[in-house]
């Protein structure tokens, strides 16, 4: 299948508004309040037989991702960029005669070469984007080391030896993937290649499908074997896994499961489900452009991932559930929290896209592209605001493609209407201002299975939800809550005020401020209604669910 839609240079991306306050928000946390040394790196200086960390489990591969690409974007600054040189200088002197970087004194734990994996990727985009050859030196040894104990697969290892061999040349690094990892080979199969996780588990299915997309996109060869994980993958997240904030996953115990329950309490959405999910519908989007994997996109990224962090910046969530607060998670070497870390630094790469006559928008946010004969400045508060207004200036003619989000059914562009799905306009060169009004009414999207008989509200691609303290609730009244959908809402700038009835208070009627649903003190999102009046299926998904 021939890609569509092209990524752009991360560096002819600037970005403000939310994403970027997020992104800072993360950068600090990393250089201002992490513990690096005594949190990640002393395990690496003092290795020993049983290491003192949850599960043996380091994250420090991880954490050196997210700052390689905080780097890369310019989050963080020089310091940022300091920071990452001297992390990475200092992880080859934690390197083994025999190339190892583990936490280990004797045999290797079993999350070493999942760690080992995210090192490389880290090492290997350095050499990338700031050609440091001692980083690729650094990666080439680990990935020698990893050959040479015919390394078991886990998640991240099939794309760090993707990455080497494409920056080494090394064609050892390709064949262990072809054949020990099966790279071409069903989804079905990764539970025979020594996956921890196996096809049951979501974030591990995600994430080899993103490895057999990149497999793909780099060397032009695939099966059709391998094409079918990403298939059925959308089929489950678009017919019924997928939740109302767009992740997904469950589970009362495990919470990391395929479940289609709707239950939305307890262990449910992982976070690492959402940050791979991002991930792999930006690159399916370079294969098929089909619009719905930017809604997906949208949907997960201003719900159920920016859900994950609170407001300071401080904290991150390892699940969302979307029909109870959720709790705080707090073991920093943890994948949940790393994969937000290094999934929030890549947000930019999904903003643009280059088409064959052009530039794609894929996402409506305070930003800018620049490249060489185009410049393009979007300004809107988005995804509150209804309007964006793009600055163009360009050297000769271009097409501009614009995604019409699948839950906007009057948009227009330049005025004239403009229906979900890809809009094309051909644009002149010089100077050129083009406007785009997406009306958000509030949606009352009908719940499912565990939700069925209740709604969420929706405006946009933003989910709203109720927190009880600035509404003057307690747990009794949010139970009661009902939604009186025969008043209408009203939108605002800090939420939706809802007329609302508690039925056995001696005062049911109460005024109720809904929320976005990445408020991190958001306590509920469905309810009850009076009416079945004006209640809609969701725009994103199939109504029925996935067997």
């Amino acid at each position: 299948m021939n890609s569509i839609l092209f990524p752009v240079p991360p560096e002819a991306v600037q970005t403000g508004g939310e994403i970027r306050r997020r992104m800072d928000l993360t950068a600090a946390k990393i250089l201002k309040h992490l513990d690096v040394e005594n949190v990640f790196v002393r395990h690496f200086r003092h290795r020993r037989a049983i290491p003192d960390l949850p599960g043996g489990f380091a994250g420090y591969g991880m954490l050196l991702d997210a700052v390689v690409k905080a780097a890369v974007h310019s989050i963080g600054g020089d310091e940022m960029k300091q920071f990452k040189t001297s992390r990475l200088k200092e992880l080859s002197t934690l390197q083994s005669i025999d190339g190892a970087i583990t936490i280990f004194s004797k045999e290797p734990g079993f999350w070493d070469n999942h760690d080992q994996a995210y090192m490389i990727q880290a090492l290997v985009l350095d050499h990338q984007k700031f050609h440091n050859q001692d980083s690729l030196h650094t990666a080439l040894r680990l990935g020698e080391f990893l050959l040479n104990r015919r390394t078991g697969n886990t998640i991240g290892l099939e794309t760090a030896f993707l990455m080497l061999w494409r920056e080494s040349g090394d064609p050892r690094f390709l064949d262990f993937c072809r054949k020990a990892l099966q790279i071409e080979s069903s989804i079905d199969c990764y539970d025979r290649t020594g996956a921890p996780c196996g096809t049951a588990h979501v974030y591990t299915w995600i994430a080899r499908v993103l490895a057999q997309l990149q497999y793909r996109r780099m060397t032009g060869c695939g099966t059709a074997a391998s094409a079918g994980g990403a298939k059925e993958l959308y089929r489950r997240i678009f017919s019924g896994y997928s939740s109302i904030s767009g992740s997904c996953s469950g589970g009362f115990n495990w919470g990391e499961i395929w479940d289609s329950t709707q239950i939305g309490l307890g262990k449910w959405g992982e976070t690492c489900v959402s940050a791979y999910l991002l991930r792999c519908s930006a690159k399916m989007l370079e294969f098929e452009a089909d619009s719905r994997y930017g809604d997906l996109y949208e949907r997960v990224l201003y719900n159920a991932f920016f859900g994950a962090q609170s407001e300071d910046g401080l904290r991150q969530r390892y699940f969302i559930p979307f029909n109870e607060p959720g709790e705080w998670y707090e073991h920093e070497t943890y994948c949940c929290p790393n994969n937000l870390r290094r999934m929030m630094f890549e947000i930019p790469d999904a903003i643009w896209f280059r088409t064959s006559g052009g530039i794609a928008v894929n996402l409506y946010t305070e930003s800018r592209l620049a490249l060489p004969g185009l410049e393009i400045t979007q300004s809107t508060s988005y995804p509150e605001s209804e309007e964006v207004k793009l600055s163009i200036t360009a050297d000769r003619p271009f097409l501009l493609t614009l995604r019409i989000p699948g839950w906007c059914a009057k948009a227009t562009v330049q005025g004239q209407t403009a229906v979900p799905g890809w809009y094309h306009l051909p644009l002149t060169a010089g100077k050129t201002t083009v406007r785009l009004e997406f009306p958000m009414p509030v949606c009352q999207i009908r719940g499912t299975m565990a939700q069925t008989g209740r709604i969420a509200l929706m405006r946009g691609p933003l989910v709203y939800g109720v927190e009880l303290e600035p509404n003057g609730l307690n747990g009794h009244d949010i139970d009661l809550l009902e939604i009186d959908n025969a008043r209408p809402f009203v939108p605002g700038a800090e939420g939706i005020a809802v007329s609302c009835r508690i039925p056995n208070q001696t005062h049911p009627e109460k005024r109720v401020l809904f929320t976005r649903f990445s408020r991190e003190k958001r306590n509920r999102t469905y309810f009850p209604a009076s009416t079945e009046k004006g209640w809609t299926g969701d725009p994103l998904y199939t109504e029925s669910a996935a067997g």
